[in-house]
């Protein structure tokens, strides 16, 4: 009889190696896999005298077998196999393959979505041909670009402009671009005609596939827009769709008014907000954090769809020269287990791949490895989920996320005992280690450990 796995199960073990207890809990299990698509469900027998039929062969270019599946929705983990053909999943659970698929062995690895990385500064290197080796080792498998307002000039060039992609990658519209492109004079609020020539610039944005519009408030000359004039751009969004992704106007001692100001910009204009990189930064706003949670807590109830996002460290851009931590890890911890906050790098790149912080090589495996295995402040179930389904939802990306049939075959399986992040504050660029092996829509992107230099990631846009 299989065995229900555990929190307590998963996590126990000895010394550095407590993150493989699931391994020996694998290995105490016959082979009893769900059926394909579904967690296990106790067997129906057959009626008396007649023989089950068997379920077809299905046919897969590669199969993972014996991994953990964590298929992003948020339950329970459980044993099972993985079939992929062409670009998407073919199969999940216990299933027959047809001949001729390419067999991995998966014992003792996770199987899961890829992750989904929604706040980016990395447009400029992945849409020049950049190999993206930082993040597909760490499973990350999509990007989204243009975050805090700055983007691209038009997004429909910049994607129509792009030759090869590591990973898929979709953007924004950016605030800042959109300004540019129409206040003549700077030092000034926008005027009724800038912001019509705005709102149509933004309209031609969304309508070439851009997920929505993003602003930077806290940076110069962001800083010079009106709530009403933000407002004003975001009835662009309700009638086009998209979201409205906010670096909101103060991280620090105005976070209160800052938050407030972005839910009645989604109150008013009616559409979705992503609060970027939530955060109460500087030591005097330590302990905040509850609150800000309790104010998108009441923005929901009160029917604004209003997630977040967050990073895994304590210590943002501005402090790594420094060496101080600007944001408490309780403040940090209360965000990464809300409900309504999923995991988002903020990571950005130079032309040649270098970082200035540790989140851009580090982020996704740096959570896993501290705040999920090694310190159990959230499950990898639940941690998972906001990397994968929660980012796939706010995207509107209906055929990632999860490990189901028919989704893309964007997946990664990983060794929990070993991954971590190797990125420090003194030596950001270090790649991760512990993921075995990456596809990226169905082709391998990462094997055995190591990038293969494959380029099949797609152009995404907003449905």
């Amino acid at each position: 009889m299989s065995k229900q796995i555990s929190r307590r199960q998963f996590l126990l073990g000895t010394g550095s190696l407590m993150a493989l207890g699931y391994l020996s809990w694998l290995g105490l299990i016959p082979r009893a896999m769900p059926a394909a698509g579904n967690k296990p469900q106790p067997a129906e027998p057959a009626p008396t005298g007649q023989v089950p039929p068997l379920p077809e062969p299905v046919v897969c270019d590669y199969v993972f077998r014996h991994g953990l599946i964590i298929d992003g929705s948020g339950d329970k983990a459980y044993p099972g196999d993985l079939g992929i053909k062409g670009k998407q999943i073919a199969a999940v659970g216990d299933f027959q393959a047809a001949p001729g698929a390419v067999e991995i062995d998966a014992r003792g690895l996770v199987l899961s979505p890829g992750f989904i990385d929604l706040h980016t500064h990395t447009e400029a290197y992945l849409g020049s041909g950049g190999r993206g080796e930082m993040f597909l080792l760490q499973g990350v498998t999509t990007h989204l670009g243009g975050n805090c307002g700055t983007s691209v000039a038009r997004a429909g060039d910049f994607l129509a402009g792009i030759n090869k992609l590591a990973l898929n990658l979709g953007i924004l519209a950016g605030y800042k671009n959109l300004r540019q492109a129409t206040v003549a004079r700077e030092g000034r609020p926008a005027g009724a005609r800038e912001v019509a020539a705005m709102q149509q610039k933004l309209a031609t944005a969304l309508q070439e596939g851009a997920f929505g519009l993003s602003v930077g408030l806290e940076y110069w000359p962001q800083s010079l827009a009106t709530t009403q004039e933000l407002i004003d751009l975001c009835q662009v969004l309700k009638e086009y769709g998209g979201f409205y992704a906010t670096h909101i106007r103060s991280e620090g001692d105005q976070v209160f008014k800052a938050v407030e100001e972005a839910i009645e910009i989604g109150q008013q204009a009616g559409i979705p907000v992503q609060y970027s990189h939530i955060k109460t930064a500087g030591r005097r706003n330590w302990g905040k954090m509850k609150q800000v949670l309790s104010l998108l807590d009441g923005a929901r109830q009160g029917g604004l769809d209003i997630t977040a996002d967050v990073y895994g460290y304590t210590f943002s851009s501005w402090d790594v020269g420094s060496g101080r931590n600007s944001i408490h890890e309780e403040d940090l911890l209360l965000a990464l287990q809300h409900p309504s906050v999923m995991i988002g790098s903020d990571s950005g790149l130079d032309l040649r791949g270098r970082a200035i912080h540790p989140r851009a090589y580090g982020n996704y495996s740096h959570i896993l490895r501290h705040y999920c295995l090694d310190k159990g402040f959230i499950t990898l179930e639940e941690a998972i989920h906001k990397m994968t389904l929660m980012p796939a939802r706010r995207m509107g990306l209906k055929d990632r996320g999860l490990l189901a049939p028919g989704y893309k075959a964007d997946v990664v399986a990983f060794d929990a005992g070993t991954i971590a992040s190797r990125a420090t504050r003194a030596n950001p660029n270090q790649l991760a280690t512990g993921v075995r092996w990456v596809l990226v829509n169905g082709q391998v992107a990462v094997k055995d450990g190591h990038a293969t230099g494959c380029f099949a990631g797609e152009v995404l846009r907003r449905r």
